[in-house]
């Protein structure tokens, strides 16, 4: 596995300006969500009414809030702001993924930055079909997790204990969204390389404990840089504080990067083993 890991690391120092790309595409997206909370959410938030005033008020705040909800005009614009930028972003970051598995999969020698953009336009239109099968596959547990958790929900507003029953939900529809996750990786992988789908797939499986260890590895890494950047931004407030809170989205794509170079590694060595 450290081999692997090491390897995977070889490939994005050669794909580094991938990095740049997907720091550049989170932070956009970062700055877009921050603006529309400010512009939306917080000035909702000033008119809550404080401790001093009775449970009559905290009643008509929420009832003002659903009616606004059915008819205020502003905050129907608002959800059709934020239901496009969403429909973006599903239909750009497919294509993203397919540059970034054609460059991995194209020789060295050849200039990176050129498969990028060759495998977005040579494999978008497959990738945005694995990606909504993806995002089915995630939603899928939901009809029957959902019921399940709105009692638990409603239970958490009385007291915060309720909250530990909510942690075996989360922590397994995490597995299984990094397991479905994973099946879609490898099968891509296969569709960018030419080899078949199914030997793709099953080549994770055969892979499957060496797969969860450089997971569990990395996302180990990615906790200790959010603990540490989000420690030292509370304790050093102001400009130091901004920086590192943009570092962070930097940090996080270099290691989904060296994740999934690894993981093409693992892929790799599996099919040519086989071939």
């Amino acid at each position: 596995m450290r081999t692997v890991i090491k390897e995977g690391w070889a490939l994005v120092r050669i794909r580094f300006y991938i990095v740049i790309i997907l720091f550049l595409y989170r932070l956009l997206w970062g700055v877009f969500l921050y603006r529309l909370v400010q512009s939306a959410v917080i000035p909702l938030l000033l008119r809550y009414p404080d401790q001093s005033q009775n449970e009559l008020g905290r009643t008509l705040f929420w009832m003002e809030g659903q009616i606004a909800l059915m008819d205020s005009r502003e905050v129907h614009v608002y959800l059709w702001i934020l239901l496009g930028a969403t429909v973006l972003r599903i239909l750009i970051t497919p294509f993203i993924r397919a540059g970034i598995y054609q460059s991995l999969y194209t020789d060295a020698t050849e200039p990176q930055s050129l498969s990028f953009f060759k495998g977005m336009k040579r494999h978008g239109m497959s990738s945005l079909l694995y990606y909504i099968i993806e995002l089915g596959l995630l939603l899928l547990p939901a009809f029957w997790v959902v019921p399940r958790l709105y009692p638990i929900v409603a239970g958490t507003l009385q007291s915060s204990s309720y909250l530990l029953h909510l942690l075996p939900y989360a922590m397994g529809w995490m597995a299984y969204g990094w397991f479905i996750r994973q099946c879609i990786l490898y099968m891509q992988l296969g569709t960018v390389s030419g080899h078949a789908v199914l030997s793709s797939l099953l080549a994770f499986f055969r892979q499957l404990l060496p797969a969860v260890g450089v997971s569990l590895l990395l996302g180990a890494c990615v906790l200790l840089v959010f603990g540490l950047f989000g420690t030292v931004a509370m304790i050093w407030t102001g400009m130091l504080a901004l920086i590192l809170q943009q570092s962070y989205h930097f940090v996080t794509s270099l290691v989904r990067l060296w994740h999934i170079s690894s993981q093409y590694r693992l892929w790799h060595i599996d099919i040519s083993s086989r071939s």
